[in-house]
């Protein structure tokens, strides 16, 4: 290991029982006085719990780490609680609680606050949350990667979001205006469970060289394991939500057996798809896999909301349960890499950097899902799956950045970087089209050049992974790229054309 990064990768015997527990200790009353002197609403009696869990998920980097992420988690418990707090009129009238009229205002305000606007970024407000949502932020815009902070920012404003939503989800339920579907319920669901801010936010305080490349397939893992974290939090609070008035998966129509079944999925699909990187030790994706498995764990016995009545019954739907399913807990395996699926290869091949055979990429390209324009459009970034052909050698003299897709009728295929890095369409070759074409046996979305006999076909390796061939007239042989979608939340390219 480079010892002049000594906080990339996790030892490869994993850190004491000791050591994690010393890292908690010294998190605890510094936690706890910040707690109190912030006035946030949650019970002090959380913050042993909210400083192992945190020394927990990465017990290689320092106590200081610990303590910035113990913040962050009794921040996005505030939240809820703030959230959660009565609308009536008759609500006690305290900075803990916020009636309908204020809620919107305050979730603004904090949504300023992560996009860095106001007066010294929220920490003059009248409003405690604003003030250390502001002091935690900068803490970690002082210690993490601009580049990876952006994606914890956007997962912090769809906390906001998604809190939001479940607010007016609720009230709806309660005039007797129905549930929301299953699918907008989860997406939602999986932003305020906590587990994404927390992840994305220990990825931007890792000094792991490469990172940024493994986003796309880190990103896919994260999103299972927060749905099957969040499907988990139904199963063990459902009885108190149902009291509560709140909407749930099980209140959506899932079986108690359904939701255990769907998060243990998930988590075996964020197990597997991490192995790769897990194996090669990519502190990143160990980080990710341990705080999945502790909040499974946690899951499978007790309600977090409710410490104090911890149980020993069997998670509902699970092992052990009137409805037992034919499947146990989720428990990670050896470090040993699963033989992978050639999706899994290639995303692995797409987030290292390296090259793949053609042979095996037809194969693959062959049995992938089309594309519809909606999913393309927007900004992607692009990679080659070996450098030495003509193709290849152009693009890299080119400085080829990527493709944008505007619209249907406008995409940019060649965004490149100048001598500054700067990205800009490269538009003296011309600009392109979307067009349904049919090729190789399926109907796709594909990108028409206006000035050159070339059409790129795209293929669906996740939502924000495509594997793509360009059909160049007269070359026998096919160039395939891959693209990774650029988030909204980054500095988009120039579009000045240059």
């Amino acid at each position: 290991m480079d010892s002049s990064r000594p906080h990339s990768h996790p030892p490869r015997e994993i850190v004491s029982i000791a050591d994690t527990c010393s890292a908690a200790l010294q998190s605890m009353p510094r936690l706890e006085i910040w707690l109190k002197e912030r006035g946030l609403p949650v019970d002090t009696a959380l913050v042993p719990l909210m400083c192992l869990q945190t020394a927990f998920f990465t017990p290689w980097l320092p106590p200081e780490t610990c303590y910035q992420m113990s913040r962050l988690t009794v921040w996005l418990m505030a939240v809820d609680n703030v959230l959660d707090a009565p609308d009536a009129a008759d609500a006690p009238d305290t900075a803990d609680s916020a009636g309908p009229d204020e809620t919107p205002t305050r979730v603004r305000a904090w949504h300023r606050v992560l996009a860095g606007h106001g007066s010294d970024g929220g920490s003059d407000s009248d409003d405690p949350m604003a003030r250390a949502l502001a002091e935690i932020a900068r803490g970690l815009h002082r210690d993490g990667r601009p580049e990876l902070l952006a994606v914890w920012r956007k997962s912090m404003h769809q906390t906001l979001i998604g809190m939001q939503y479940e607010r007016e989800t609720a009230r709806t339920a309660a005039a007797g205006g129905g549930v929301p579907r299953l699918a907008d319920y989860l997406r939602h669901g999986a932003w305020t469970i906590g587990v994404e801010q927390q992840v994305t936010a220990l990825w931007a305080l890792m000094d792991e060289p490469g990172l940024p490349r493994r986003l796309p397939v880190l990103l896919g893992a994260l999103r299972e394991a927060a749905t099957a974290i969040r499907l988990l939090n139904d199963l063990r609070g459902h009885q108190r939500e149902q009291t509560e008035g709140k909407t749930d998966a099980l209140a959506i129509g899932l079986t108690e057996q359904e939701t255990y079944q769907r998060a243990e999925a998930g988590l075996e699909n964020c197990r597997r798809a991490l192995a790769p990187l897990t194996a090669a030790g990519y502190g990143s994706a160990v980080a990710l896999e341990r705080v999945a498995l502790w909040h499974a764990r946690m899951y499978h016995r007790f309600d977090p909301v409710r410490p104090g009545r911890a149980t020993t019954s069997s998670l509902p739907g699970g092992p052990g349960s009137a409805a037992q399913a034919r499947h146990t807990p989720f428990v990670p395996q050896s470090r040993e890499a699963p033989d992978m699926s050639i999706e899994q290869e290639v995303l692995d091949v797409i987030a290292s950097g390296g090259q793949c055979d053609n042979a095996k990429l037809a194969e693959l390209f062959d049995r992938l899902e089309p594309v519809d324009t909606d999913l393309l459009l927007g900004t992607w970034q692009g990679g080659g799956f070996e450098h030495t052909s003509e193709n290849a050698a152009l693009l890299t003299k080119m400085r080829w950045y990527g493709k944008r897709f505007v619209d249907a009728d406008h995409v940019e295929p060649l965004l490149c970087r100048d001598e500054d890095g700067t990205v800009f369409s490269y538009e003296e070759m011309g600009l392109a089209t979307l067009r349904e074409v049919i090729y190789r046996g399926k109907q796709s979305t594909a990108m028409v050049y206006d000035q050159l006999p070339i059409i790129d076909h795209f293929r669906r390796l996740t939502d924000n992974v495509l594997l793509c061939v360009m059909d160049k007239k007269e070359t026998p042989t096919d160039f395939y790229f891959h693209l990774t979608r650029v988030p909204a939340s980054l500095p988009q390219p120039s579009g000045d054309g240059r």
